[in-house]
């Protein structure tokens, strides 16, 4: 259906216009904040760039499949910031002025950015539901296998090796097949405890199920040192494990966390009847959230971007830069309080439901007075006091 035809041409217009705008501002903003993030994760991982054997393009295939979690979480205030600056810049330039005598009203405008917002909302849905847990699988994968590949060559025969916290490791010969000859290895892990080690054969045992690397010994002896005492023990098998978190400088290998698990993965965990008895009542309160959250979330865009249009009202005459400053305000007090309702809702406080939705009903109810009073021009003119104390110290100052 052709909805140009039962619209006035100038609202169809008007519309694309701004819709475009947003769409412009929204990619903008996005691009930048994860741009940031990223050049963050980048300086953790710079130690693999010195590996010969990792490519640039396996670090790009890391931060592709870490992308859809920042995107999901950077999506609600990418949304609030477009709006906002749109309909800051219409403000200050009197474009809705101009509009409004023009016999168009502000709830003529909302399409546009009622329409992104919901876009936005399915777009941050989509990755909740599949994208977060595909990223943070293939993430986990990739790291174990760049992981593998350094210890194998780091693990060069005739040397002592460090590369590992708290372990020193040395091998007489190193086999075609990696397999070590002549091993020999202080482990230093755990405290007021030091164990030797030495056995004939050594390898390294990749589990990627669990995400670990073992350091698998055969047939040979360990030599505790503890309080002066030193106590022999032989085995036929013994696993080292090695700390992956600072080999690959930052990269977590431990088992899913609720936060990284795929929403059937979350139902899962959700509908075992005994699951405070099998994993916690922490584990199990946390499972409780990150269900809410991945419908929040979402929810959140729509509310924020509604938002983000009283405030541009509100905000009209001030300078761009005091502007963007004082709605990263707004935005940390709404993710403060998002944060603090996690927290709540984490330690069992009360139901997980109710801080979190609790927080979108009163947002969302701001939203839409804000925009009643915007539309009758009744809302708060922060940017005129403003502008007004500027104009009062001026004086006084002369």
């Amino acid at each position: 259906m052709n909805l140009s035809a039962y619209l006035p041409h100038r609202w169809t217009l008007l519309q694309k216009r701004v819709f475009q705008e947003i769409c412009f501002l929204f990619f903008l903003t996005w691009s930048g904040l994860i741009s940031l993030l990223l050049v963050g994760r980048l300086l953790q991982l710079r130690e693999l760039f010195l590996h010969q054997q990792v490519s640039t393009l396996d670090i790009i295939r890391l931060f592709v499949f870490l992308s859809p979690f920042f995107l999901f979480m950077l999506i609600p205030v990418a949304c609030l910031l477009s709006i906002f600056l749109v309909f800051l810049r219409m403000s200050n330039d009197r474009e809705l002025i101009a509009l409004k005598s023009g016999g168009v009203s502000l709830y003529q405008i909302l399409p546009a950015p009622v329409i992104f917002s919901l876009s936005a909302s399915i777009l941050a849905l989509v990755i909740s539901l599949g994208g977060i847990s595909w990223g943070f699988d293939n993430f986990r994968r990739t790291a174990l296998e760049l992981a593998h590949s350094k210890t194998q060559m780091v693990l060069q025969p005739g040397i002592f090796h460090k590369d590992f916290p708290g372990l020193t490791i040395y091998a007489k010969n190193v086999d075609a097949d990696q397999r070590l000859r002549q091993v020999f290895v202080e482990d230093q892990t755990r405290p007021e405890i030091t164990a030797v080690i030495v056995a004939p054969v050594g390898y390294v045992v990749t589990e990627p199920r669990e995400g670990r690397i073992l350091f698998a010994l055969e047939h040979g002896r360990i030599y505790r040192m503890q309080r002066n005492a030193i106590t022999e023990l032989r085995f036929d098998s013994y696993l080292v494990r090695l700390d992956l978190d600072q080999l690959l400088m930052g990269i977590s290998q431990r088992e899913p966390r609720p936060k990284e698990m795929s929403w059937s993965e979350l139902r899962s965990w959700s509908a075992m009847p005994d699951l405070v008895e099998v994993r916690g009542e922490e584990f199990a309160n946390r499972v409780a959230v990150e269900i809410q959250k991945r419908w929040v979330v979402p929810v959140a865009c729509l509310i924020l971007g509604l938002l983000a249009i009283p405030l541009a009202q509100a905000f009209e005459g001030l300078k761009r830069q005091y502007a963007l400053i004082l709605i990263m305000g707004v935005f940390f007090v709404f993710y403060g309080m998002f944060s603090t309702g996690i927290v709540i809702a984490e330690l069992g406080i009360v139901p997980a439901y109710l801080p979190l939705w609790g927080q979108m009903l009163l947002f969302g109810t701001i939203a839409a007075l804000g925009i009643w009073f915007a539309a009758r021009e009744r809302g708060l003119r922060i940017g005129e006091w403003v502008s007004h104390l500027q104009i009062t110290f001026l004086k006084k100052a002369g």
